[in-house]
């Protein structure tokens, strides 16, 4: 039987299965290889990897892992997560493998759903992104554009003021904002467009303008996006993992969830950037191991 089976390649799996690994502890580590930053060209503010390719923090972290006989790999896909027995789970890949495990890491991050304009993956991840901490240096000083479609998009508003006073804001024809909402907007130099976008132009994936249902076009040379994140797994449901109002797994620092045995870490926690998915990753290694060694002693 092995250890531990960490579910999910990110920064969270990868840093869980290193610790637990170090901790002497069996490891295997389930991927299915398809990263949601897979459309990112850089990933930044990973101290000493600022500005790296994410394939290529994939791939140094799996040469992290594999120099331990402790942990292996494989690429596969869980459809199901059981519990026979109170110190154990089963796992089912989709290859119809059989997997048996004393503990469960949650780490395969979330999905991701853009705003529902024509064409906007074109330029999503070159230069049209959803996260200001991640990308925002990169657009600073420019004229932008923040697509939404989300009543909370007040508070990325507020943080994109931090990197650019020339910004517009397009709800693609959904009326989002109460009067006081706009009249603060408006306070601030904001232009909210409530109107339809018929079309964003440009070239390699740089956005160029946005053409609206009026038919204005404006100039613009980036923007940002508010998405939909989403963690559905079919075993969240059939192990009765506790999850809050926006359907993410409750966890500790640790990692613990309310099911002993399965841990969770990353997005599927809630929204977070690189470098704290691989710190919440770390905790859940050291977890691991505490709990395994009060258990044994």
């Amino acid at each position: 039987m092995i250890d531990v089976v960490v579910i999910g390649g990110g920064p969270a799996g990868m840093s869980a299965a290193l610790v637990a690994g170090r901790g002497r502890k069996q490891v295997l580590l389930i991927d299915e290889e398809k990263p949601r930053n897979a459309v990112t060209h850089e990933s930044h503010a990973f101290l000493t990897r600022d500005g790296i390719k994410p394939e290529v923090f994939r791939e140094k972290g799996r040469r992290d892992l594999l120099k331990y006989p402790t942990i292996s790999i494989k690429k596969s896909k869980i459809l199901s997560i059981e519990k026979p027995l109170e110190d154990s789970f089963e796992l089912t890949a989709e290859s119809g493998e059989i997997i048996n495990t004393k503990s469960v890491v949650l780490a395969t991050g979330v999905t991701e759903t853009l705003p529902n304009v024509k064409g906007i993956e074109n330029y999503y991840g070159s230069s049209i992104f959803s996260c200001p901490f991640c990308d925002g240096w990169e657009m600073k000083d420019r004229p932008l554009i923040l697509i939404t479609e989300s009543v909370q998009a007040l508070h990325v508003i507020k943080l994109l003021k931090n990197w650019t006073d020339d910004l517009i804001v397009a709800t693609n024809g959904n009326r989002i904002f109460d009067a006081d909402q706009k009249r603060l907007l408006e306070t601030n130099n904001i232009r909210l467009i409530e109107e339809m976008i018929v079309e964003l132009k440009g070239t390699d994936g740089e956005l160029q303008s946005i053409v609206f249902e009026s038919g204005e076009e404006i100039k613009r040379s980036g923007g940002f996006c508010t998405t939909v994140l989403d963690n559905k797994l079919p075993f969240i449901e059939q192990l009765g993992i506790e999850v809050n109002e926006a359907g993410f797994i409750i966890a500790d620092v640790m990692g613990h969830t309310n099911i002993k045995g399965i841990y969770a870490a990353g997005e599927i926690t809630g929204p977070s950037q690189l470098i704290v998915s691989a710190s919440q990753g770390h905790m859940v290694g050291i977890g691991i191991i505490a709990d395994s060694c009060e258990e044994a002693f």
